[in-house]
């Protein structure tokens, strides 16, 4: 019984540190900036209107208002006119996995034959439940005024689990916030 007990102990802790590192895993960040451009003198900015309504506009403003709180932690001051860049920020969700296990009451994916367990008039099992997880993206660009092109781009990708959409905006937030760690990038 003692040895039991060990072995279930290392399988928690194997259990807790694997769910540890992916989480850490869970978000990728890409950072793409013009090297020849100075970030030093970039000291405003202001906002591209969204020319598409947003399909979640709560958390496209509580996005936006994090962006808003990075840039200015960066030194940067938002104004109504007359930037030095201007920010755009857009993302959304794709590739929506999950759902509800198909039925096949053909029997397609055994060749026609019920599974053991199952007859021709009813399954052993009904539909299970699967947690719908999506694979979402956040794109935040800066655009010098001035030369009229995006001097610096960052776009964070990773998986959302819709079946817990209250943790939607910690993963947006740390998405932005990792990716202002990398503003103004190093030369």
């Amino acid at each position: 019984m003692r040895s039991r007990g060990i072995w279930l102990r290392i399988a928690v802790t194997a259990t807790l540190f694997f769910l540890a590192v992916g989480a850490g895993w869970a978000q990728k960040v890409k950072i793409g900036y013009d090297k020849s451009a100075d970030f030093s003198k970039y000291k405003t900015y202001s906002w591209i209107p969204r020319t598409v309504p947003s399909t979640n506009p709560l958390l496209a403003t509580l996005i936006d208002n994090n962006i808003d709180y990075q840039l200015n932690q960066k030194g940067l001051t938002k104004v109504d006119s007359n930037p030095d860049l201007l920010v755009k920020s857009y993302g959304g969700a794709e590739d929506v996995q999950g759902g509800f296990l198909p039925q096949d009451p053909n029997y397609t994916a055994t060749g026609g034959a019920p599974m053991p367990g199952d007859n021709m008039w009813e399954g052993s099992l009904p539909p299970t439940p699967v947690p719908q997880v999506m694979e979402g993206s956040i794109t935040v660009d800066l655009f010098d005024t001035r030369q009229k092109h995006v001097v610096w781009r960052a776009t964070a990708t990773g998986k959302m689990d819709y079946d817990k959409r209250s943790k939607l905006l910690d993963q947006a937030n740390k998405a932005i916030s990792e990716m202002f760690k990398k503003y103004p990038p190093s030369k």
